[in-house]
């Protein structure tokens, strides 16, 4: 019977790590609190992100705004200049006429003088001049010019007035007469004007800015020593951002020394850049504070419950501490116990005491128990033994001879598992086979019948392990290894106690005789062997193999296991 009963298993070591009950509080401790304050963390975290992006949106929309009403602004000058421009005075020539609309114009503007100019540079008309006073001629001309060259409105950068030098800008438009263009008219704005322009848009804190195309302070808010910076050039990290549509969110410091985050946008009316500023504590000061309280509460959750897991813990480490001491005086005696604080450390103590009290009763009994354990003891160590020495003979190697000698023990441990329920009794042999087989097959493909009867244990072990034998061949190479195959297994027992048990498989693979004996055969027939009027055939029948083995159903000799004496 080629390798009958070899079987493969794993062999796993797992070491069982201990803690005191004062680890297992901290842990919980530490288990509870950190759930409950990352989600809270979560919570706050998320609340205070969406607040600084809402705020950051809001100063987005606050420069778009302050961006919009500059350009407002200009165009509204623009088209005023342009009206101004049509005015028949001017187109017939009477200028002193037209003065007097421009000084009306500036004041409605709000601007320094309005101003025209003769194509090179000479002024005609000025508001800040008295009318018979002497006109300058412009050296700095270039906007004008343009405004001349290309019929459009031009938008200056930082000037200096003709008449008293102070900072302005100007904004230039061209004069059409019988639709030829024959002057420039402009308007001077002071830096102060401008600065207005940003009154409603710069909130405390924030620092807002009109830059010309070179980069030269126009207008600031708040000021910084009146109106000296005026004309100054802007902070390095903004001007590395001129000449760009947009720049969003660049980290840079305030002439105060205070870290911002700055953003501009190009006017599309001028040159100009629109540019606003606001501290980064106002965007990151929120969540850097929130971080910071998160890592605080987090800190004091945790020294709080591992210092309340630590009191807890000393009270259970105390009251078992009693128990431990009770239980070890329990050698001289079961004395009354003193109840603690704790109570099921209190029904623990009443349980011993009874059951001390019953145990000081039962020393002869456990003296008798003890005995016949070592003498069941002595015959398992033989049997194992023997199947350790069998199974070496029957094995090729050394994973082999593991594999077998494991599947062995587990069908001896089977056995002994079915005694122990009994009480060491008996076992029916219904009781055996059906355990035996069920790892192989389910009851669609098992046929067994037989009367009701009871094994002592030495036959309780012999049938088990000639059983498990036939069965781990049968998964191998018989009936149970394709899923057509059945098993029919059947027993019969005369007036004397002799059973008769029929062990035959069909619809299974062909069967072919073996040419070696294997462990499994020479475990069968050496245990049937070693016992008078037990007997056992094998017929390699090939439709099934076919098994009839005969034995007593009580225990002839006291000794081991029948397989014990085979070799």
């Amino acid at each position: 019977m080629r390798g009958l009963g070899s079987r493969r298993r794993g062999w796993f070591r797992r070491s069982l790590l201990t803690w005191p009950v004062s680890a297992y509080l901290l842990l919980l401790a530490i288990t509870t609190a950190v759930p409950v304050t990352a989600c809270a963390a979560f919570l706050a975290y998320h609340f205070v992100a969406e607040s600084s992006q809402l705020t950051k949106a809001e100063y987005e929309d606050r420069l778009r705004l302050m961006r919009n009403a500059a350009d407002l602004r200009i165009a509204n000058i623009i088209d005023d200049l342009q009206v101004l421009a049509l005015s028949p005075s001017l187109a017939q020539g009477r200028f002193a006429e037209f003065r007097e609309h421009a000084v009306q114009a500036v004041k409605l503007i709000g601007g320094v003088a309005i101003v025209l100019y003769a194509p090179d540079g000479q002024q005609i008309a000025n508001t800040r001049l008295e009318l018979d006073a002497p006109l300058p001629k412009r050296t700095e001309f270039d906007v004008e010019r343009r405004a001349i060259e290309t019929g459009r409105p031009q938008v200056s950068g930082l000037q200096r007035a003709v008449v008293d030098g102070q900072p302005i800008v100007t904004i230039a438009v061209p004069v059409r007469i019988g639709g030829e263009i024959r002057y420039a008219l402009n308007i001077g704005l002071s830096t102060r004007y401008l600065s207005s322009m940003m009154d409603e848009y710069v909130s405390a804190g924030m620092v807002g800015s009109i830059i010309d195309a070179n980069g030269l302070l126009l207008a600031r808010r708040p000021l910084l020593d009146g109106d000296d910076l005026v004309g100054q050039p802007t902070i390095p990290a903004v001007m590395a951002q001129l000449g760009k549509p947009s720049a969003w969110w660049i980290e840079a410091v305030s002439r105060t020394g205070v870290p911002t985050y700055t953003s501009l946008l190009r006017s599309n009316q001028s040159s100009w850049s629109i540019n606003l500023a606001v501290p980064r504590d106002v965007i990151d000061g929120p969540l850097h504070r929130t971080v910071e309280w998160i890592v605080a509460l987090t800190a004091f959750t945790l020294v709080l419950g591992l210092a309340l897991a630590r009191l807890i813990s000393r009270r259970f480490l105390a009251e078992f501490s009693d128990l431990e001491r009770y239980v070890a005086g329990l050698r001289s005696g079961a004395a009354e116990p003193k109840l603690g604080a704790i109570s099921e450390v209190n029904r623990m103590k009443k349980v011993l005491y009874h059951v001390g009290s019953e145990l000081a009763g039962a020393l002869k009994q456990q003296k008798a128990l003890l005995d016949e354990i070592n003498h069941r003891v002595k015959n398992t160590l033989g049997t194992v033994q023997s199947i350790a020495r069998l199974s070496r003979a029957s094995s090729s190697d050394l994973n082999e001879y593991a594999a077998a000698f494991e599947g062995r023990l587990l069908a001896l441990s089977q056995a002994y598992n079915l005694l122990t329920e009994n009480n060491w009794v008996g076992v029916s042999l219904e009781s055996i086979v059906r355990q035996t087989l069920a790892p192989y097959a389910g009851p669609e493909r098992l046929d067994i019948d037989g009367p009701d009867l009871l094994l002592p244990p030495k036959v309780t072990l012999a049938i088990s392990a000639a059983l498990q034998e036939l069965s781990t061949n049968a998964a191998k190479y018989g009936a149970f290894s394709v899923p057509s195959g059945k098993l029919q297994i059947s027993w019969t027992v005369d007036e004397t106690g002799l059973v008769r048990l029929s062990w035959t498989e069909r619809d299974g693979p062909l069967v072919h005789k073996p040419t070696r004996r294997g462990f499994g055969t020479k475990m069968i027939t050496g245990m049937f062997a070693g016992e008078t009027g037990w007997s056992v055939n094998l017929d390699f029948n090939p439709g099934g193999l076919r098994c009839v083995m005969q034995f007593w159903s009580r225990d002839q000799v006291d000794g081991d296991l029948p397989l014990m004496e085979a070799s």
